[in-house]
C-alpha cells in the first residue's frame, strides 16, 4: 500500500472533499485507488506533491478572491463536471442499454458541459480501415446528424493516435502533428482550431472515439476537460459491452 501516497487524498478529502480528491487526481494522473494499491515511488509522491499544492491555491482563491478563471474558474469548471456526471449516473438505467441513446445524451451532456460547439461519436469498422460518425451533435442549432466516414488510409497519423492515446488534446488541431491531416479538408472550412478527442475502449479493443471540436480562438483543454471526457467515453463504452456490441 502506499501509505505516504494516499495521505495526499486524506489531505484532499479535508480541505474541499471530493471535488479536491477528483482535482488532486486529474493534476497527478494518480486515483485514490492506485494510491491505495500502489507504491510510494518518487515520481508518483512528487506528482501528488505538486498537486496538492496547486488545489490548495484554487481553493483558497476560489473560497477568498473568488478570481475569475476561463469559464469562471477551475473549481467552478471542475464541479459543472462533476454534476453532470453524477447527473448521468443516477439516469444510466434509463438510456445505458440503448447504444444510439447514450451516444446523443453523451454528446449532448459533453457539449454544454465542456462549452464545445460540435461533438460526435465514431466507432471503427471491423477491418479497423474507416470511422463512421454515429452522432454528430452541433450546439448552437441543437442538430443531430450522422454518416460521415473517415478512413484510416486518408489519416493515418490520426488512426496511430487512436491505438495508442488515453486522449488526444490538440490545443491547435490544424498543426498538431496527430490531427493536421484534418486540417485543409475538414479543420479550416469548419472553423475548427482546438479538438479534444477520446478513444472508446470496449472489450479489450479501441471501437471509436468520442471527438470534441472547439471553434473560435484556440483553446487550451485541462487535465480536467481531458478527465471529463474520458469519463464520458466510459459511458459509451459500458452501453456497448451491456447490449454486445464489442
Amino acid at each position: 500500500m502506499g501509505a505516504r501516497a494516499l495521505a495526499f487524498f486524506e489531505d484532499a478529502n479535508r480541505i474541499g472533499g471530493l471535488m479536491a480528491k477528483m482535482r488532486l487526481a486529474s493534476l497527478s494522473r494518480v486515483t485514490s485507488m492506485q494510491a491505495l494499491t500502489g507504491d510510494d515511488s518518487p515520481d508518483v509522491i512528487s506528482r501528488l506533491e505538486g498537486a496538492i499544492e496547486q488545489v490548495r491555491t484554487e481553493l483558497s482563491r476560489t473560497e477568498g478572491e473568488k478570481a475569475p478563471l476561463v469559464h469562471g474558474g477551475e473549481i467552478e469548471v471542475l464541479r459543472d463536471q462533476l454534476h453532470t456526471f453524477l447527473d448521468l449516473m443516477t439516469q444510466r438505467a434509463l438510456f445505458i442499454g440503448d447504444v444510439d441513446t447514450t451516444v446523443r445524451r453523451i454528446d449532448e451532456a459533453a457539449s454544454s458541459t465542456l462549452g464545445v460547439e460540435r461533438v460526435s461519436t465514431w466507432f471503427l469498422d471491423p477491418a479497423r480501415t474507416k470511422i463512421t460518425c454515429v452522432d454528430l451533435f452541433e450546439r448552437k442549432i441543437r442538430k443531430h446528424s450522422n454518416g460521415v466516414e473517415l478512413f484510416a488510409k486518408d489519416f493515418a497519423p490520426y488512426f496511430r493516435a487512436l491505438e495508442s492515446e488515453r486522449t488526444i488534446a490538440c490545443h491547435d488541431a490544424r498543426k498538431d502533428p496527430r490531427t493536421s491531416c484534418f486540417a485543409e479538408s475538414y479543420l479550416a472550412p469548419l472553423g475548427i482550431t482546438s479538438m479534444l478527442d477520446v478513444p472508446i475502449w470496449a472489450g479489450q479493443r479501441m471501437v471509436g472515439v468520442i471527438c470534441h471540436e472547439h471553434i473560435g480562438a484556440r483553446r487550451t483543454w485541462t487535465k480536467d476537460d481531458e478527465t471529463f471526457a474520458y469519463l464520458m467515453a466510459n459511458f459509451v463504452a459500458l452501453a456497448l459491452e451491456r447490449t454486445g456490441k464489442t
